[in-house]
């Protein structure tokens, strides 16, 4: 790649368990692992790729999702360019706390709301009928809400995943144009 591509920073952000990493691995085509292991802190990769003839590379920071982890997480979003924020359509709670990860990062960003973001629906492969579930018509209400943009994803099978990522490319070039 010549020197002349991008270096974005961008974050994956949401509770823990929502399938953060399952994504970003999904995304880097390192499949899918059905073993969770939390993350740490935070986890990092690079992914280079061309958006809109653009060449770009992807400096991804997977942060944890645990609230012991909450003022380390907030030190990773300086000088960041966009964010992945992800719940779990079948565990209410990580979509009812959405609004407080989209706040909080972009209050820490250093460029409040002008970080273009897009809202996973994550496991739509698991969606269910039920108390717990959140409908795709929520998430579109919610993301039209606190103005970001929706997509549902299922890690597991890969569906949506480049799509998510290829919408927040284009996303930033509007924002950095």
């Amino acid at each position: 790649m010549s020197d002349d591509r991008r270096l974005w920073k961008i974050v994956l952000v949401g509770d823990g368990a929502v399938g953060k990493t399952s994504l970003r691995k999904q995304y880097l085509g390192q499949g899918f692992d059905t073993d969770y292991l939390s993350t740490m802190g935070a986890d990092f990769a690079l992914h280079d790729t061309t958006i809109e003839n653009t060449q770009i590379r992807w400096q991804i920071w997977d942060l944890a999702g645990q609230p012991v982890f909450k003022d380390v997480v907030r030190a990773y979003y300086t000088k960041i360019f966009g964010g992945v924020l992800v719940y779990d359509v079948t565990r209410r709670q990580t979509f009812e706390n959405v609004e407080k990860w989209l706040n909080d990062m972009w209050s820490h960003s250093g460029r409040e709301k002008n970080v273009p973001v897009v809202l996973i629906a994550n496991k739509i492969d698991l969606r269910e009928e039920g108390a717990e579930s959140v409908s795709s018509d929520e998430g579109k209400a919610l993301a039209e809400k606190v103005g970001v943009f929706f997509l549902e994803t299922s890690a597991k099978s890969g569906d949506g995943v480049d799509a998510a990522f290829a919408k927040l490319g284009n996303l930033i070039l509007q924002y950095t144009s």
